[in-house]
């Protein structure tokens, strides 16, 4: 919940959650946090520890890609580099290794060799533990309602295309506005093919104006077939108080081109 809007999620998100993520957040770029596993007068590159969102099964596809039929939960695992290209971090899963050790210490199985695994991972499925974990959950959250919003709109944007035609502008309504539009003097060299396709995009404008205005009112009425739906917030332009206005060119008799 954001700003008034609610989206009930019954159906599969869409597109994938580090689309929406917002870089803002971050307290650092990826080369600082890599930066953390290095020290003066060594080469060499520690992993830096994090947690991330992982599939429980080891034998998954290295690139981590969120599917419906696998489950996932939150890894320790340690980040090794950084790909401009993909955008994501390279993290190795830190294994648990299972033992035990009796009272005596006398017998001590011997560790299993496992191999590692590694997984490319977004930053927004990925938390440092040099940060602060509320702005990572804020983070997550922001993504989560702006995914919700965009597809909320395109979904209304989807109906309100697919609907059948109303009765559209008549043509004296058209007509006046055209005259009005031609007046212009900016307009008034306008050929008519230019000026066909300007009445065109009119009357589909005004088209897609009214079945918006049907499919927000219907939504609102039956709640029980849109019960998975609710309207996004309208985006209110404020007009400006003041403004200015370009200076118009006139080609004058004596003093040639000129400012009106």
């Amino acid at each position: 919940h954001q700003s008034g809007f609610t989206f009930l999620q019954t159906f599969p998100p869409s597109y994938f959650l580090e689309i929406f993520d917002d870089e803002e957040y971050d307290c650092r770029t990826p080369d600082g946090w890599l930066s953390l596993g290095t020290s003066d007068g060594h080469s060499d590159h520690k992993p830096i520890p994090a947690k991330a969102l992982l599939p429980n099964a080891d034998h998954a596809s290295s690139d981590a890609t969120l599917c419906q039929s696998v489950d996932y939960s939150w890894h320790l695992v340690g980040v090794l580099h950084y790909s401009l290209e993909k955008h994501q971090y390279l993290v190795q899963k830190v294994l648990q290794r299972s033992g035990y050790t009796d009272t005596n210490k006398s017998q001590i199985p011997t560790p299993k060799i496992l191999k590692p695994i590694f997984y490319w991972v977004p930053r927004i499925r990925l938390l440092f533990s040099g940060e602060d974990p509320r702005i990572f959950v804020e983070r997550i959250q922001f993504a989560l309602n702006h995914r919700a919003l965009t597809e909320a709109r395109l979904f209304q944007q989807l109906a309100v295309d697919c609907m059948p035609r109303t009765p559209s502008l008549s043509s004296d309504s058209l007509q006046r506005i055209k005259a009005l539009a031609l007046s212009t003097p900016g307009l008034r060299c306008e050929t008519s093919v230019k000026s066909r396709l300007t009445a065109e995009e009119i009357k589909l404008e005004y088209d897609c104006i009214m079945n918006r205005v049907i499919f927000e009112q219907l939504t609102k009425d039956d709640l029980k077939d849109f019960l998975h739906f609710t309207l996004p917030p309208k985006e209110h332009t404020l007009a400006p108080l003041k403004g200015r206005i370009k200076p118009l060119f006139i080609n004058t008799l004596y003093q040639g081109w000129g400012p009106l």
